[in-house]
């Protein structure tokens, strides 16, 4: 694999991973990491309107990391279980992890179309339902396991409910709250409307 730092970048600006080996970061290396890092960060949280989101290393480089493991995964001979190791707990770690988590969605698809029922495509599934302001990029059926309220920051809500207007995904619509006010607010504006949520199976005698 190439000098982490190197791989980050380019995945970073052209959303393409290249690796010969599996991913190691070196100690070394983290200062360059956590400067790519926050210089994305940066860019993206000019789309988050609403109190200013603070960056949280830590979250963000396991998260590189993360991504890296499971580029890794799709193409080498090594499977190993994904580690995280953080929770969706505030909005820094929220918007922190989505600098690389939000490449995970195209990561997953490649997964489930080589082995719908393999471990990868599995564990990515879990991690991004748990992680929405990413998991709703991907293509998944199943409802988020974390609600997408992320701690009542509204810039955030507003960032979902953009993003959901983009896929449709009936499952991840917000059913109250102001998350659903945020999604309603942006489909009316873009002269769409909510999708509908998927009935729910009744419970059998």
């Amino acid at each position: 694999m190439p000098p982490f730092p190197e791989w980050l970048s380019r995945v970073l600006t052209g959303g393409e991973s290249v690796q010969e080996d599996a991913p190691a970061l070196a100690a070394s290396e983290r200062p360059a990491v956590v400067a790519q890092l926050r210089e994305a960060f940066d860019v993206l949280a000019l789309d988050v309107a609403g109190p200013p989101v603070a960056f949280a290393e830590d979250v963000a480089v396991a998260g590189a990391v993360l991504l890296a493991s499971a580029c890794w995964q799709l193409v080498g001979d090594e499977p190993a279980p994904l580690r995280f190791g953080k929770t969706p707990d505030s909005p820094s770690a929220n918007l922190s992890a989505d600098v690389c988590l939000r490449f995970l969605p195209s990561v997953y698809r490649r997964a489930r179309f080589r082995d719908p029922a393999g471990n990868l495509t599995r564990e990515l599934a879990a991690l991004l339902r748990a992680w929405p302001l990413s998991g709703v990029l991907a293509d998944l059926e199943d409802p988020p396991t974390t609600p997408a309220d992320f701690n009542g920051h509204a810039g955030l809500q507003m960032l979902y409910a953009e993003r959901l207007f983009t896929v449709g995904r009936t499952s991840w619509v917000p059913e109250s709250g102001a998350p659903r006010e945020w999604a309603e607010r942006v489909f009316l504006e873009r002269n769409k409307p909510l999708p509908a949520p998927p009935p729910k199976e009744e419970p059998r005698a």
